[in-house]
């Protein structure tokens, strides 16, 4: 990503619905170099276009992190496992006092009892768990696909990351 790119999607951060003709008039470039490089950072996954909510509009949404502490050497194993649960948000993998942080959205309480005591005990590996429920959430931006997602398990972007989550949401 060159600067004229960084420069195209800190513009785009701002205000999502511009037209590449502003774009490429505040940049001082031509509308077809705006869309040539929106083209590949798309293609290429550098960037994604998403439509972000606030959860705050959800009142039924529950937030949750857990931190977890995993035996021996199958921390990739049980990080990539539990990616796949649909709850998940994120797993990080960290240092400190514990090995991974797994931030959940949840509909309920019993939801997320229903997470730690039927799928979080599958994984095989987790030594120890501790479970912290978000009271107050300070960036509430979700991408709209996490909000009510099927199911079935996320695909993996090129990066490492995880399609159909919201990751990381507008500042």
């Amino acid at each position: 990503m060159d600067d004229i790119d960084l420069r195209i999607t800190k513009i785009l951060a701002e205000d999502g619905r511009l037209a590449n003709s502003e774009i490429a008039r505040r940049l001082a470039v031509s509308e077809g170099t705006v869309r040539q490089r929106l083209k590949r950072l798309i293609e290429t996954e550098a960037v994604q276009v998403r439509v972000m909510v606030n959860a705050g509009q959800f009142a039924e949404l529950y937030f949750a992190v857990i931190g977890l502490s995993i035996e021996g050497r199958q921390l990739e194993k049980c990080a990539e496992q539990i990616d796949r649960f649909p709850e998940v948000q994120q797993t990080l993998i960290v240092t400190g006092r514990y090995d991974l942080l797994v931030s959940l959205l949840l509909k309920s309480r019993a939801d997320l009892v229903e997470f730690v005591t039927h799928k979080l005990s599958t994984v095989a590996g987790i030594r120890n768990s501790e479970t912290f429920v978000c009271l107050k959430n300070y960036d509430p931006w979700l991408a709209a696909a996490s909000i009510d997602r099927p199911a079935e398990p996320r695909g993996k972007t090129a990066r490492g990351g995880v399609k159909g989550s919201s990751k990381r949401r507008k500042r």
